[in-house]
């Protein structure tokens, strides 16, 4: 049974004040960064004199994931199936840019970064920052490291493809230009559908066993249903901002226990793997363009290891199809979990989660 410690209050409220000054600072994913912001620097904060706090229920952070999973998958279109054709070449050169992003990564966590493997592993996964952190979480790796990696790499990937366009192009893209892909346009059905398939999606993925279910399976349901046309929903922005302050807050509550020397430390590691992965991105995105009718800019944003939504918001502001890199960046997040969760199994010798 769930149960609530008064001493939760000041972690979500400070996560609240968090989202919001990331919305006024007009960052990417303002309540996911911000809530993990907010909620860290507070338990850092409060622990400073040795002081612990409760751990927060992880069931928590399931349920919402759950909603963002049917929300990602609810994006998805018809269009989709029309589209798959043309980009099997790109899509199918996602495996090894996943591979070479995680072993390139797993190295300067490793190697230069000094980390266990274990948590090396997982903080390099060139996967969402919600997957990453629920794969770590059942292979027993160090949340604390994982989390801070994987929210170093989003922050550095969002803002800096929007600013590195906006120095070529000379005008604001995606979060930074105020898009959204969410909607004003909905009503209760709406939410009900998504509330239904998110428990409906998190139910067959625990029953199917898929890695990260309580995601996965939402975001498949979803997506089943938005390309066979059978449903059509808009998403209203309050349910994803506050789908993504819940999960952020509950990641950013996870920082207890981590000193000044890991976020430094975890700071350098993000560069270094960012740094990397956009030049791997580059390099795919050249040899690509003359294999796919996309130019190197779509190819580009497609192969950056960044968040689903927002890399989708820099195709649309940029005048690329959304569906395509939103495709893409669907098929890395797949492949990243599946992959990641194979090749853990056999070189971690993990048991499966129950």
């Amino acid at each position: 049974m769930l149960s609530f410690d008064i001493r939760f209050a000041p972690i979500f409220l400070s996560g609240l004040l968090g989202g919001f000054a990331a919305l006024y600072l007009g960052l990417p994913m303002p309540f996911m960064l911000g809530g993990i912001f907010g909620a860290a620097a507070f338990v850092l904060w409060y622990e400073r004199d040795n002081k612990q706090l409760p751990k927060l229920s992880r069931w928590i952070r399931l349920v919402f994931m759950s909603i963002i999973g049917a929300m990602i998958g609810s994006r998805f279109s018809p269009e989709l199936l029309t589209l798959l054709p043309q980009f099997w070449i790109s899509g199918l050169a996602l495996i090894p840019y996943i591979l070479l992003a995680h072993a390139g990564g797993y190295a300067i966590m490793r190697f230069i970064g000094g980390y266990e493997k274990l948590d090396a592993y997982f903080a390099s996964l060139p996967g969402g920052i919600i997957d990453s952190t629920a794969l770590a979480e059942e292979a027993g790796a160090d949340l604390r490291i994982v989390t801070a990696q994987h929210f170093i790499r989003i922050i550095l990937v969002v803002t800096t493809v929007p600013l590195l366009f906006l120095f070529i192009e000379g005008e604001a893209v995606g979060s930074l230009a105020g898009q959204t892909m969410a909607t004003t346009d909905y009503n209760v059905v709406d939410i009900a559908l998504v509330i239904t398939i998110a428990l409906i999606g998190l139910f067959i993925g625990q029953l199917t066993k898929l890695p990260v279910s309580h995601m996965l399976g939402p975001l498949l349901l979803a997506l089943s249903l938005s390309i066979s046309g059978l449903v059509d929903i808009n998403i209203p922005p309050w349910l994803s901002h506050a789908a993504q302050f819940m999960v952020g807050t509950a990641l950013g509550s996870q920082f207890s226990g981590v000193s000044r020397r890991l976020l430094t430390r975890g700071l350098g590691m993000g560069i270094l793997a960012a740094a990397y992965m956009f030049f791997l991105a580059a390099i795919f995105a050249t040899l690509l363009t003359s294999l796919v009718p996309a130019d190197f800019g779509a190819m580009f944003i497609s192969f950056t290891a960044g968040g689903l939504a927002e890399m989708s918001l820099i195709a649309l502001s940029l005048n690329f199809n959304p569906v395509v890199v939103a495709l893409h960046h669907l098929a890395r997040i797949l492949l990243t979990v599946y992959i990641g969760d194979f090749l853990s199994r056999r070189v971690f010798k993990l048991v499966p989660a129950r």
